[in-house]
């Protein structure tokens, strides 16, 4: 077997790295059932992201927001993460209660779940950030795009309270 060259071995050491850093920098997300069932044995915060496929503003948040190493750390230690799509087409149970999705029209509709989550003064808007205490009380509503720095103000206001 011939030996690894200089170059092989820093490849390696820098491929080790990467797939490490990328094990460790995961955000855990829970459908809402299992953040439901974890409250039985650790009582935190749930954080729950409504977005859809179609939203670019969601798709920002998605894609800078939550993969911010800060917002990452602080939702993973301190809460539990639940990214639901308004237009989800499965049932989910949550609060003794099963959720479907409705339809409003051709190839338009929303979930029961997010409209009962994200509902503010009769508007459903994308996105939305949802924050439910222990007991599934809606404690905040928050409608709009958040960057990772306004995200981590809200999340540390939150946990502090």
């Amino acid at each position: 077997m011939k030996p690894l060259s200089t170059f092989q071995k820093s490849s390696s050491v820098v491929l080790i790295f990467w797939g490490l850093m990328m094990t460790f920098s995961q955000m855990k997300k829970h459908p809402l059932e299992r953040a439901e069932e974890l409250q039985k044995t650790e009582q935190k915060t749930v954080v729950v992201f409504v977005h859809t496929d179609w939203c670019n503003y969601c798709q920002a948040m998605q894609n800078a927001t939550f993969k911010d190493e800060e917002v990452q750390k602080i939702l993973n230690e301190n809460f539990y993460f639940v990214d639901i799509n308004g237009e989800e087409k499965a049932e989910i149970y949550f609060a003794g209660t099963v959720f479907k999705y409705q339809p409003t029209g051709i190839n338009t509709g929303h979930h029961q779940l997010v409209d009962s989550l994200g509902n503010i003064d009769g508007q459903l808007s994308y996105p939305t950030l949802v924050i439910l205490n222990p007991k599934n009380e809606i404690v905040l509503q928050y409608t709009g795009f958040l960057t990772a720095a306004e995200m981590l103000k809200l999340l540390k206001k939150i946990n502090d309270d």
